[in-house]
């Protein structure tokens, strides 16, 4: 089951565990961004903070 946890722009945090990996098509269960559309964009990442992060640096960039 995956639990959707942050949404941020057009990213949602989401755990994907190992009975949804084909139907997010990736490789490993873990945090992943997701967009809109359900494809996992960035990940996998061990902890939802360490995905938040990575939400947050594509969402805002540091100059």
């Amino acid at each position: 089951m995956a639990y959707v946890l942050l949404m941020a722009k057009d990213l949602i945090a989401v755990h994907i565990g190992d009975e949804d990996i084909g139907d997010y098509r990736v490789r490993e269960a873990g945090w992943y961004a997701v967009d809109d559309s359900d494809k996992a964009v960035l990940g996998p990442f061990a902890s939802l903070a360490e995905c938040e992060r990575a939400i947050r640096d594509r969402v805002a960039p540091a100059r």
